[in-house]
């Protein structure tokens, strides 16, 4: 599920705070002796641990900040790529609730996405506090435990390896205990590992007669989470609540979804616990230049 770790901390610098342990979502980080260190060896190569630690004591070494050069003599680019650069995936947040009209002005900018053959034909389901969160988790919930369930017969295993792909066998080794552990903290310790403790959220479901229902809704989702950062909120997309709305129709019947909507996206929103000072960064890429002469002439 992760990378090798290239997480690396100076100890000098280290003032034990604790931020980066906090936010690390692969739990690789922990305090000991009262400083960062690094006791797993897989991690998700997100950066948070750098871009939270205001001392500069962490750093993911594999991870660069690319900067466009449009930006030195383009104002308007400089704004949107401060926004760009500093959104993340917010894994801790506050209690503090987000306001109707901020989560409503949130959906106008997703509005604003493009929409293929401009069909726009999305829906917008606001969650709009804690408890909203808890029971729309709570039914996402019901979806992995029964999948649980159904991972542990031997019997419907080699039934899925011998007739639909080895569908039960790849989830047992893929997610199985993942998700174990995570229904376990939910259920004996109220740790959130779903939606990290938000305070609200938006879904967003797409009539299955748009030509490109999956972009249309990623396209939004995208504007959301920068709209979430321009005003200093929190976003994180939570792709298990995705899959287990497309496996399990029962999960939009519990938000009333129109007729014909399936889910495509869901943005945990809420006021982030700890400051970022820094941008996340980045795995170096260079981008491919294919010019007609390199496709043989084909048309």
């Amino acid at each position: 599920m992760g990378y090798q770790v290239q997480t690396v901390v100076d100890l000098e610098k280290c003032t034990g705070c604790g931020r980066c342990v906090a936010v690390c979502p692969s739990e690789c980080l922990a305090l000991v002796d009262g400083r960062c260190r690094v006791v797993k060896d897989r991690c998700m190569h997100c950066g948070q641990c750098g871009a939270v630690c205001a001392d500069g004591a962490v750093r993911v070494t594999d991870l660069t900040v690319p900067v466009p050069a449009a930006i030195q003599t383009n104002d308007r680019a400089a704004q949107l790529f401060q926004i760009v650069s500093m959104r993340r995936s917010c894994r801790n947040y506050t209690q503090a609730p987000v306001s109707t009209g901020i989560l409503q002005d949130l959906v106008t900018f997703g509005l604003w996405a493009p929409s293929g053959t401009n069909a726009q034909k999305w829906a917008f389901t606001i969650l709009p506090d804690r408890a909203a969160v808890v029971s729309f988790a709570v039914a996402v919930a019901a979806f992995y435990r029964r999948t649980n369930r159904q991972a542990e017969n031997p019997l419907l295993r080699l039934y899925t390896k011998l007739f639909r792909g080895d569908v039960l066998g790849r989830y047992r080794r893929r997610y199985y205990d993942q998700i174990r552990d995570a229904l376990d903290r939910f259920d004996h310790r109220g740790e959130d590992l779903l939606f990290h403790g938000a305070t609200a959220a938006i879904v967003i479901s797409v009539d299955q007669s748009a030509s490109c229902a999956h972009d249309d809704a990623i396209h939004a989702a995208q504007n959301i989470v920068l709209a979430a950062e321009a005003m200093d909120l929190g976003s994180c997309l939570i792709g298990f609540a995705v899959e287990a709305a497309r496996r399990d129709r029962r999960i939009g019947q519990h938000l009333q979804l129109p007729a014909g909507h399936h889910i495509y996206s869901v943005v945990a929103i809420g006021h982030p616990r700890y400051p970022y000072p820094h941008p996340s960064g980045r795995r170096p890429l260079s981008p491919r230049i294919v010019s007609a002469k390199d496709t043989g002439g084909l048309s």
